[in-house]
C-alpha cells in the first residue's frame, strides 16, 4: 500500500512538473530589460540615423526602452563580432547596411561569419548615393569626370568614410564600372570627408544622401535610383547623366543565430509596423531620401546572400 500510494505521488509531481516546465524555462519576449541595436559606424552617421529612429517608433510598439549603442571600428566588424557572441534571445541586434556583405569578400579571417553566425531579422529599406565633386575641378557632369580620370589615371582622389565601408566599395564599383583609376583617401566619417571635400582635401565623394548639402564649394553631378529625388531634384540619375551605375545603401536588421522563431517572427512584425510609422516616414524618407520597404527574414536572407556574391566578385576583380 505504501508503495503504490509513492508511486501514485511521484506520478502525480512528475505531471505537475512536466506541465510548468514551459513557464520554468520559457523566455518571455520582450523581457523586462531594454532591447538594444547596436550600430557599428559613428554617431551622425546614415545607419546611426536609421537606428535611432527606429529605436523611438520601437519603444512605442515594444512598451519598453529601445536604446542605441555604437561600437564604431573595423568597418562595423568590432559590432558585428559583438552581436554574434550574444544571447539569442531578442534583444540584442545588429543594424547593418550593406558593409555586412562586404566584409566577407574584403576580410576572410574575420571572428564570425555572416552567413553561420546570424539570423537575418528584417530589411528596412535602401537609400540613394550621390556623388559631389570639388567645383574647382570645373567637371559639370559625369561623362566629363570620366573623360578627365581616363586622361589623368590615379589623378582624382576620393573620400570615404573609411576603408572597406560602403562609400569606399561603391567609390570602387564606381571605378571598375567607368574603366577608370582614382586614389583613394579614408576619413573616420562621412562627415570629415564631406567637410575635406568642400575644404578642397580631395576632388570628388560617393556619399549616401542625407538631406542634400548646399554649398559654393561643391557640385552634385549624378544620383542613383530610378528617379531623382525630391531631395535633390536638380540632379539627374546616373542613368540620365547616361551612366550605367544603380548602387544603393540598404539597411537592415539581424540577430545572432538561434533566435526562437517565434520571437523572430514578432521582431520582423515590429520593425515591418515601424516602417508604417508616419513620423518615421517623416525622419527616414522624406528628410533622408531612404524608402522603406518590408521583408520577411527569408526574404531578407536572400538579398543578402546575392549582395556578399557581388561584392565578392568587386573585392576580387580589385586585387587582380
Amino acid at each position: 500500500m505504501k508503495n503504490y500510494t509513492l508511486k501514485k505521488w511521484f506520478i502525480g509531481f512528475f505531471i505537475l512538473f512536466s506541465n510548468n516546465i514551459p513557464l520554468a524555462f520559457a523566455q518571455p519576449f520582450p523581457s523586462e530589460k531594454p532591447i538594444t541595436l547596436i550600430v557599428g559606424f559613428s554617431p551622425g552617421s546614415s545607419i546611426d540615423l536609421v537606428a535611432r529612429t527606429f529605436a523611438k517608433s520601437l519603444t512605442i510598439k515594444f512598451k519598453q526602452p529601445v536604446i542605441v549603442e555604437n561600437k564604431p571600428g573595423a568597418g562595423g566588424n568590432i559590432a558585428a563580432e559583438f552581436v554574434a557572441r550574444t544571447k539569442p534571445d531578442g534583444h540584442t541586434l545588429l543594424i547593418v547596411a550593406n558593409s555586412i556583405a562586404i566584409s566577407p569578400a574584403l576580410y576572410p579571417n574575420m571572428n564570425f561569419d555572416v552567413k553561420k553566425d546570424f539570423m537575418p531579422i528584417s530589411y528596412l529599406g535602401i537609400g540613394p548615393v550621390i556623388i559631389k565633386v570639388n567645383k574647382d575641378l570645373k567637371l559639370n557632369s559625369i561623362k566629363e569626370l570620366v573623360a578627365y580620370a581616363k586622361a589623368h589615371p590615379g589623378k582624382l582622389n576620393y573620400g570615404s568614410s573609411g576603408e572597406g565601408g560602403t562609400p569606399h566599395m561603391a567609390s570602387v564599383l564606381f571605378e571598375q564600372t567607368a574603366n577608370i583609376k582614382m586614389t583613394h583617401i579614408p576619413y573616420k566619417g562621412g562627415g570629415d570627408a564631406l567637410a575635406a571635400l568642400m575644404g578642397g582635401q580631395i576632388d570628388l565623394l560617393i556619399n549616401p544622401l542625407l538631406g542634400d548639402v548646399q554649398s559654393d564649394k561643391i557640385i552634385s553631378l549624378a544620383i542613383s535610383g530610378n528617379q531623382r529625388s525630391p531631395l535633390a531634384p536638380e540632379v539627374p540619375t546616373f542613368k540620365e547623366a547616361g551612366f550605367d551605375f544603380n548602387i544603393g545603401v540598404y539597411y537592415g536588421v539581424i540577430g545572432p543565430k538561434g533566435i526562437n522563431p517565434k520571437v523572430l517572427e514578432q521582431l520582423n512584425q515590429y520593425f515591418n509596423e515601424a516602417i508604417s510609422d508616419k513620423d518615421l516616414v517623416e525622419v527616414i524618407t522624406n528628410k533622408s531620401g531612404i524608402v522603406l520597404q518590408k521583408m520577411t527574414p527569408s526574404e531578407f536572407g536572400d538579398y543578402l546572400t546575392k549582395d556578399i556574391e557581388l561584392w565578392k566578385k568587386v573585392v576580387s576583380k580589385k586585387v587582380s
